[in-house]
């Protein structure tokens, strides 16, 4: 046996006991996660672990962590002691872990400061959801190989300047702290092959364009709109930035600033309300990098979007997804202004209740077409849609995707050099069957829970398989007029 998983029970303790010592010899993964652990003895982690490489003991109740309690496995990798919430970590906890752990969880653990950590080979660092003000300097010099940090949702005030001392550090997170101004330095210093960057939700209330300058290899970025602050433009942001693929863009989320006016014995305190809600026709002005092709929109307070935010689009492929929003329906002449794009993957999976409506993404017939966009994957399931004869569009999509884009059909000479010779061939011919379990678990909100697949099949073509018919009928009929003309 090589991988235990006994998370989501009610464990006490490690089962060390309920192992035997060959058993406990072989075996590299132990999960146990959401149990009632609270403490580990160094007898729970006897010499019977020699190969473990993987241990999660997240959600549970631990309390603390002795020293060099984890020196009996030499080849210990990932640690995960995340949301253990009244953990106390001491100094020597992870003695004996220096030459092989790479990833270490300690997100909301309550942390307000952080241990002296000697890891020289650690990879990856979660301390987010703690109580820290500050990062200390010297936790750089302990990991100076560090390729992941996040330090989301703390108590930070400013860039720390510990990320100044990582020569390798590639992805890092600082969303949800409470820091009120970027300006054109605050990540001079930072590694600028940094290539993942998280700075939304933050409370700001001063913002220079030039914040990101330094940091020229940026190919992910999460945002927020922060509608509050006059001028904010993303593509403005973004100038610079040849590089980005990824873009994610929360909600302004609202909070209140505090005031001070006039001065003396005369001085007031007035609170001002930020983070109002926008449709981002202003944040979205411009035009994008010509490598962006993932977009993510997130957070409930999108309750509608303009239908022009992506006229600045310069890639021709794009991936678009909504995360977790209030949006009711996507504007009707939303994908006729995407710019630049020909092909659009969109996915509308991940809590998106309150949406039921989408209007048809095709505005051509078959891939990469000019000044036309074609949809080529949807992911919907686990929406609840209205389905009418606005939706019947999916069957006649459905048809025309597996005829271009589905490996099974068989494709003419001149389809197939045409598709596969431009840049939306990063989507590929692949396997569709998952499309069909994707549309069996799209409900249908107005016809009691019945699954869109089986809607599509009764009634709601609504004409759109005949449109191709009624094209021919119309071009014939012109014809015949024209010949009795000219007879």
């Amino acid at each position: 046996m090589e991988k235990m998983d006994v998370s989501h029970n009610m464990l006490l303790k490690i089962p060390s006991s309920s192992l035997s010592s060959l058993a406990a010899l072989t075996l590299c993964e132990l999960h146990l996660s959401n149990n009632f652990i609270s403490t580990i003895h160094s007898m729970d982690l006897s010499n019977k672990f020699r190969s473990l490489r993987y241990l999660d003991i997240s959600y549970n109740y631990l309390l603390r962590i002795d020293d060099a309690v984890f020196a009996t496995m030499p080849k210990l990798a990932v640690l995960d002691l995340s949301h253990n919430r009244d953990l106390k970590v001491m100094d020597k906890s992870f003695m004996g872990l220096e030459n092989s752990l790479i990833k270490l969880g300690l997100e909301n653990v309550s942390l307000s400061t952080v241990p002296e950590i000697r890891l020289k080979y650690l990879r990856e660092f979660r301390l987010g959801y703690n109580e820290l003000p500050s990062i200390p300097q010297e936790l750089a010099h302990n990991m100076s190989n560090l390729r992941m940090l996040d330090l989301s949702n703390n108590d930070l005030t400013n860039v720390p300047l510990m990320t100044q001392s990582l020569p390798h550090l590639r992805k890092l997170m600082l969303s949800g702290n409470p820091i009120t101004s970027l300006n054109n330095n605050s990540f001079d210093g930072v590694n600028e092959d940094l290539e993942m960057l998280d700075i939304s939700n933050f409370r700001l209330h001063y913002f220079e364009y030039g914040c990101l300058d330094s940091l020229p290899h940026l190919r992910s970025l999460k945002l927020t709109a922060y509608s509050h602050l006059e001028h904010f433009n993303i593509p403005q942001l973004l100038r610079h930035h040849y590089n980005i693929r990824q873009l994610w863009i929360e909600a302004p989320q609202p909070f209140t600033r505090i005031i001070k006016k006039g001065s003396g014995n005369t001085q007031e305190m007035q609170s001002v309300q930020m983070g109002m809600p926008t449709d981002l026709t202003r944040e979205m002005e411009g035009h994008l990098p010509s490598k962006l092709t993932n977009i993510t929109f997130s957070g409930p307070q999108f309750s509608s979007l303009n239908e022009r935010i992506l006229k600045g689009m310069r890639s021709p492929y794009l991936y678009m997804q909504l995360f977790n929003t209030s949006l009711q329906a996507l504007p009707n002449n939303f994908f006729k202004n995407l710019g630049r794009v020909r092909n659009i993957s969109l996915d509308i999976r991940y809590n998106n209740r309150m949406l039921k409506k989408i209007p048809n993404p095709n505005t051509g017939r078959v891939p990469y077409l000019p000044n036309s966009v074609f949809l080529t994957d949807l992911k919907m399931s686990n929406t609840d849609l209205n389905c009418d004869c606005d939706l019947g569009w999916v069957e006649f999509w459905q048809r025309k995707r597996r005829q271009y884009i589905c490996s099974s059909q068989t494709w003419t000479d001149t389809v197939f050099r045409t598709f596969m010779n431009s840049p939306c061939q990063v989507y590929g011919r692949h396997n569709c069957d998952d499309h069909d379990d994707d549309l069996r678990e799209t409900r249908c909100d107005n016809k009691g829970g019945l699954q869109l697949l089986e809607a599509l099949k009764a009634d709601l073509e609504c004409g759109w398989d005949n449109a191709s018919c009624k094209d021919s009928v119309l071009v014939l009929i012109a014809a015949c007029i024209i010949l009795i003309f000219w007879m």
